[in-house]
């Protein structure tokens, strides 16, 4: 019985797809949510087991957010994604970026969305 408790209490991981992802996002904070009709200029065919996730405004171009893991714990998603960062030095197209990555996910409904981004500096 005991045995059973442990592993109910822990996060299994989910699979996931790329679906879309892109620079322009319009989004200028840092977010994970479901797909709506506010991004069907992001993604055409989402539905709402697609997830968005925003790295928010950033300086220059060069930019990117990549998820490294998406995994629940029954009662809500927590998702970790990596912020790709311009290399120093190189050559970026000087506008100011949102960088975005959306996701399929192999849920059976929505959950609450926490968000965990692992800097590029770090």
């Amino acid at each position: 019985m005991m045995w059973m408790f442990v592993l109910m209490g822990k996060s299994n991981p989910i699979s996931w797809e790329v679906v879309a992802k892109g620079y322009m996002s319009g989004v200028m904070e840092e977010k994970a949510v479901w797909w709506d009709s506010t991004y069907a200029n992001l993604v055409e065919n989402g539905d709402e087991r697609t997830l968005l996730v925003f790295l928010g405004q950033r300086p220059t171009g060069g930019y990117s957010v990549e998820i490294e893991e998406i995994k629940s714990d029954g009662k809500s998603l927590t998702v970790v994604a990596k912020e790709i960062c311009p290399k120093p030095g190189s050559m970026v197209i000087q506008v100011i970026t949102s960088p975005f990555v959306a996701v399929r996910v192999d849920v059976p409904k929505p959950l609450p969305v926490k968000l965990k981004v692992k800097r590029c500096k770090e």
